[in-house]
């Protein structure tokens, strides 16, 4: 698998070559009253190239006051779930009724502060000139000030080896700083429960779209700690697996392939061994019952491999139909709320 990857170096000041109507910036908080309104305020909105400039918020369930405050701040929108979702939830949410609203570029940024809106221009850039699909704001992970050691080295790790099996060579793959192209939002289909990172760029990867990286400043936390990664085993263990889930799906005939290979190569291994050893007068029982445990195990892994891929051949032509009616319910208002001081609040279950 391989993905179209390149480092932006454009200045966020040149002339774009190309205009979008609009860009909707898409802030996820849970319980981040003391920071959201600070994030939400230093949204630009008057970018070059870019029409019109909405703000959308999904609270997840705060029992703060982070909704009134983003909305005190000018969120143009607020999106308010009855109960904490997670940010898979919010993001597929925020995405809903964003194209809802016409948006040719959303930005999803976290409301703890630790991105900066006011590069928001330049992480658009190469999605607004066209020349990328999907551009991924990287923090330098070797500057100790990006966080604390484990999670700085782990993310390192987790880059590399997305890097060596996946070949997609981005070197920040948990950054939650990105700018995504309309016609990506309507081909992705997030579906894992703990977070977005790794999925949409193994899609995007799949399906072959350009990904651009931006190095982006991350500042630290001025208060409380983050949810997702406040527990490094819990995250490494939710993201690892989600990775591989999402790999299976994507590629199963070539992960079962490869298992079934290896089970091939010790199947006859074992049989030279069992062999030789008849050879010279031993019977060598434990050699035969491994080679035909291998043998077994290799012809189950390679069935397993045509299964899988005939289901995911399927998926593909799920995904083709979702994404045509995802195109036309993004015609027209997804979703709907009431009126609430000049700004619409949408409220989920």
């Amino acid at each position: 698998m391989t993905i179209e990857f390149s480092h932006w170096s454009g200045d966020a000041g040149s002339p774009a070559p190309s205009r979008v109507s609009k860009l909707v910036v898409l802030i996820p908080a849970l319980n981040e009253e003391q920071t959201v309104g600070t994030v939400v305020s230093a949204v630009p909105r008057r970018i070059l190239g870019v029409s019109e400039v909405e703000v959308i918020v999904v609270d997840d369930g705060s029992t703060d006051a982070t909704r009134d405050t983003a909305l005190a701040a000018g969120a143009d929108r607020i999106i308010a779930h009855r109960r904490n979702r997670g940010l898979v939830a919010c993001f597929n949410h925020g995405v809903a009724l964003a194209l809802s609203r016409g948006a040719d570029v959303v930005v999803h940024l976290d409301a703890d502060g630790q991105h900066d809106p006011a590069l928001i221009p330049h992480l658009v850039g190469p999605v607004v000139s066209g020349a990328a699909d999907l551009v991924v704001g990287v923090r330098p992970l070797a500057d100790a000030e990006t966080g604390t050691f484990v999670r700085r080295h782990g993310n390192r790790f987790a880059a590399w080896l997305f890097r060596r099996m996946l070949k997609v060579p981005v070197r920040d793959v948990t950054s939650g700083y990105r700018a995504f192209s309309r016609e990506t939002l309507l081909q992705l289909n997030v579906v894992g429960g703990y977070t977005y990172t790794l999925e949409s760029l193994i899609q995007a990867a799949r399906k072959r779209m350009v990904v651009v990286e931006v190095p982006i400043p991350a500042k630290r936390r001025s208060v409380g700690e983050s949810r997702v990664t406040h527990s490094v085993r819990r995250y490494i263990g939710a993201t690892g697996g989600q990775a591989m889930r999402t790999t299976l799906h994507t590629h199963p005939l070539a992960v079962f392939g490869r298992l079934s290979l290896a089970m091939l190569v010790a199947a006859v291994s074992c049989t030279a061994w069992f062999l030789a050893g008849y050879a010279d007068g031993g019977m060598h029982l434990p050699a035969l019952l491994a080679s035909v445990l291998a043998l077994v195990l290799s012809v189950s892994f390679f069935i397993s491999g045509l299964i899988a891929d005939g289901v995911n051949s399927n998926r593909r032509l799920l995904e083709d139909a979702l994404y045509r009616i995802k195109r036309l319910e993004a015609q027209g208002e997804g979703l709907s709320g009431g009126d609430l001081g000049g700004v619409e609040r949408i409220t989920l279950q």
